[in-house]
C-alpha cells in the first residue's frame, strides 16, 4: 500500500495528472472524418454563449497525493449512434480513494442538478457538461468540462476520469460471470426504453437475483421506483459493489490483472480514460486491501437538495443545498476541512475568480468607507464587485458571508483571507438573487495590509 500511495503521489504532483490541469493542456483529439454532423436536436446552445476557459487551474487539498478522486461517467452511446459526436451523461459518480487509510467513498450526482457550466453564460443541468465539452470541442473535451463543472459547483477536485458506454458496462459484468443482486423492491417498468425509440418492458422481482450484463444494465437504468433518479443512483452503486464482491469472492484479481492489457485494448471503442493501465491495475489490487466497512456510499438526494425548481424554459430541475452538502463533502473528500487556517495557494484563488461571482458588499460597522475599501481590495484581486452600500444596521460584531448560488471557492477564499468563521458563512441557494454573494462587514473586519 505504501508503494501504491507513493506511485499515485508521484503521478499527481510530479507528472501533473490532475484532470483539471493535464486535460486542459492536452486536448482530446477528435477524428472529424468519422463524424457526420453534430446532433443539434440535443442542444439549444448558440455560438454566442460560448466563452473562453482558462488554460490551467487546479486546487490540491492533499498535497502528498494520498487521495485520488475519479469521475465515472456513463453515456448512452449505442449502435446506430456512431455518427454523433457528443452525449449527455446518463450516470455521474465520484469514487474517492484514501490510498493510505484504505477507505473509499462513492458519491452519485443527480442528472437534473442545476449548475453553472464554466465558460457558458447560462446555467444548465449537470449532465450537459460532457455534451457541451465535446460538442464545442473545448480543451479536454467533455471530461475536462465535466470535471471543472463539479469543481466549481460542488467544490470537489477530480484527478482522473473514466467514461464508458453501455457496451463496456455489459461486457465487463459478463466477463466476470454476472453478479448477484438483492433487489430491495419489485421493479415493474413497462416503459423501459429499447434501442429503437420503443419500449422493452422490464420486470424484476424482489429478492436475490442473478444478473448478466444486460439485466444489470437495465436494473441500473430504470427509474420506475418511488425514489426515481435517487433510487437509480443507489442501484448503480449497488451494482458496482456487487462487481467488487464477486471479484474478491471468486479470487479473480490475478486473472483480471493478466487479462487487463487485452481488455484495455478490446474495449477501446467503448470507453476512454486519462488513466494509465498501471493505475487501473493498482486500483484493482488495492480493492482487495479495503474492508467493506470502510466503503462509504452517498447519493445527492433530497437530504442535500432544495425543493425542485422550474427554469424560465419550464424545465424541472433540482438545486443543491450547499449548507447541507458541505458536511458530507468534507467528511468524504477532504482532510483537513476547507475552513481551517490552511495556506491559500494561487490555484484556489484562480478557481475563486473563475466562478465569476457577483459580490455585494455592505458596511455593518461604524468604520466609515469600509465597504468601499473592501471593494477596491477585491477588485485588485480580480473579483467582480456588483454593488457597495450600508447594511441595515451598524452594530454587526462579526462579518457574515451569504452565498446565494453555491460559490464554493469564492466563499472559501474569502473566509480564509478575512478570517470569517464557518458559522458565519450562510448558504442560501436562491436562483433569483440579484447577487451571488453578499458580505456584511462587522466590527471584526480588517483588510489585509497586502
Amino acid at each position: 500500500i505504501f508503494v501504491t500511495a507513493k506511485q499515485w503521489g508521484t503521478n499527481r504532483t510530479d507528472k501533473e495528472t490532475n484532470i483539471t490541469t493535464s486535460f486542459l493542456e492536452n486536448s482530446i483529439q477528435t477524428d472529424d472524418e468519422s463524424i457526420s454532423s453534430l446532433d443539434e436536436s440535443n442542444t439549444s446552445l448558440t455560438e454566442k454563449e460560448i466563452q473562453s476557459i482558462p488554460d490551467k487551474k487546479s486546487v490540491n487539498y492533499v498535497p502528498d497525493g494520498l487521495r485520488t478522486t475519479i469521475l465515472v461517467m456513463g453515456v448512452d452511446k449505442r449502435e446506430g449512434m456512431e455518427t454523433e459526436r457528443a452525449f449527455r451523461t446518463d450516470t455521474m459518480m465520484l469514487i474517492t480513494i484514501d490510498l493510505l487509510g484504505k477507505k473509499v467513498g462513492l458519491l452519485s450526482i443527480p442528472r437534473d442538478l442545476w449548475v453553472k457550466i464554466p465558460g457558458f453564460e447560462s446555467k444548465d443541468r449537470i449532465n450537459t457538461a460532457n455534451f457541451k465539452g465535446d460538442a464545442y470541442r473545448l480543451p479536454g473535451g467533455g471530461p475536462a468540462l465535466a470535471a471543472e463543472t463539479i469543481a466549481v459547483n460542488l467544490g470537489i477536485q477530480i484527478d482522473n476520469y473514466i467514461r464508458l458506454n453501455f457496451t463496456a458496462f455489459e461486457f465487463l459484468i459478463d466477463e466476470i460471470g454476472g453478479i448477484e443482486i438483492n433487489v430491495p423492491t419489485e421493479i415493474d417498468d413497462q416503459k423501459y426504453p429499447d434501442c429503437c425509440s420503443g419500449y422493452d418492458p422490464l420486470f424484476i422481482p424482489q429478492g436475490v437475483q442473478q444478473m448478466d450484463g444486460d439485466l444489470a444494465l437495465k436494473y441500473s437504468r430504470t427509474r420506475s421506483t418511488y425514489g426515481g433518479d435517487f433510487d437509480r443512483a443507489a442501484r448503480q452503486q449497488q451494482v458496482l459493489l456487487a462487481v467488487r464482491e464477486k471479484v474478491l469472492d471468486m479470487k479473480m484479481i490475478p486473472t483480471l490483472i493478466a487479462k487487463a492489457p487485452k481488455l484495455y485494448s478490446t474495449l477501446s471503442d467503448s470507453y476512454d480514460t486519462d488513466m494509465k493501465l498501471e493505475q487501473i491495475i493498482d486500483i484493482i489490487q488495492l480493492s482487495a486491501e479495503i474492508n467493506s466497512d470502510d466503503i462509504q456510499t452517498a447519493v445527492i438526494n433530497g437530504d442535500y437538495l432544495m425543493n425542485e425548481f422550474t427554469t424560465s424554459e419550464g424545465a424541472q430541475v433540482v438545486l443543491l443545498d450547499s449548507q447541507a452538502f458541505r458536511q458530507l463533502r468534507e467528511q468524504m473528500f477532504y482532510k483537513p476541512a476547507p475552513y481551517t487556517n490552511t495556506k491559500i495557494d494561487i490555484d484556489t484563488n484562480l478557481l475563486a475568480i473563475e466562478e465569476s461571482a457577483n459580490i455585494d458588499i455592505q458596511n455593518g460597522s461604524t468604520t466609515s468607507g469600509l465597504a468601499n475599501s473592501m471593494a477596491d481590495y477585491l477588485k485588485e484581486q480580480g473579483f467582480a464587485v456588483e454593488s457597495v452600500g450600508n447594511a441595515d444596521k451598524f452594530d454587526y460584531e462579526n462579518t457574515i458571508i451569504y452565498d446565494y448560488s453555491g460559490n464554493y471557492y469564492t466563499t472559501r477564499w474569502l473566509s480564509e483571507k478575512f478570517k470569517v468563521q464557518p458559522s458565519h458563512i450562510i448558504d442560501i441557494n436562491d436562483p433569483n438573487s440579484p447577487v451571488d454573494i453578499r458580505i456584511i462587514l462587522g466590527s471584526d473586519f480588517i483588510i489585509p495590509s497586502s
